[in-house]
């Protein structure tokens, strides 16, 4: 039996889930230099302790929210209808982040391997899941009318 576009939807989305809750993990715990899973932590001098935790502590506080995203496709895997509204909104928050990559004034890092994935993963996958899943739910509702 092939597996349905529903099946594979959600398991897109736990795949995508696990990879946001690793990030958000990443940053959360280890805060502006990271935990160091994805890639080195020896990036940054710190020369005003005191800024530094500030900063430490919005970035540990966007790690957070950052986590939450991910969580919210994990249970959106579970189920996608009831939790429609959610995964709109999340896919769209990561489309507007994507977005605001590209205000940044080096293309060079932007478009350079580290970065375009993610880039590639916020500006088309986002559309794409959206769009994918505004049809699961039009055939779920067609099913139920029916």
């Amino acid at each position: 039996m092939r597996p349905s576009s529903s099946t594979i939807f959600r398991g897109t989305l736990f795949l995508a889930g696990t990879f946001i809750v690793m990030t958000g993990l990443n940053i959360g715990l280890g805060g502006l230099v990271t935990l160091g899973w994805q890639g080195p932590t020896d990036f940054l001098a710190i020369t005003d302790p005191h800024a530094f935790a500030v900063q430490d502590s919005h970035i540990r506080f966007l790690g957070g929210l950052w986590l939450g995203a991910g969580l919210t496709l994990w249970l959106g895997a579970w189920d996608p209808v009831r939790l429609a509204g959610a995964l709109k909104l999340i896919f769209s928050l990561i489309f507007i982040g994507g977005v605001m990559r590209l205000i940044s004034s080096n293309p060079d890092v932007i478009f350079g391997p580290d970065i375009v994935g993610s880039l590639a993963a916020e500006l088309i996958g986002m559309p794409v899941l959206y769009l994918w899943h505004r049809r699961i739910l039009q055939t779920e509702a067609s099913l139920s009318a029916s």
